[in-house]
């Protein structure tokens, strides 16, 4: 089973602040809150290798990502 960690941090391209979803040393996702009424999750995906995640796994990740970014 893959472990996700969570970075909330600030970035220069975003008013808010973001969660950073990361799967080892490769980000594989943002939830952002730039939108007040909808977070939004961008998936990062490597052009030259294809990321295969746990679907359990990851939709874990990203409720803590929003626990963790909404407070």
């Amino acid at each position: 089973m893959r472990k996700f960690k969570i970075e909330i941090t600030s970035v220069p391209d975003r008013e808010e602040l973001v969660a950073e979803i990361w799967e080892g040393d490769t980000m594989v996702a943002e939830l952002n809150q730039e939108d007040k009424d909808n977070l939004k999750l961008e998936i990062y995906s490597n052009k030259e290798n294809r990321i295969s995640l746990d679907y359990l796994d990851f939709v874990e990740a990203l409720k803590v990502a929003k626990e963790k970014l909404l407070g």
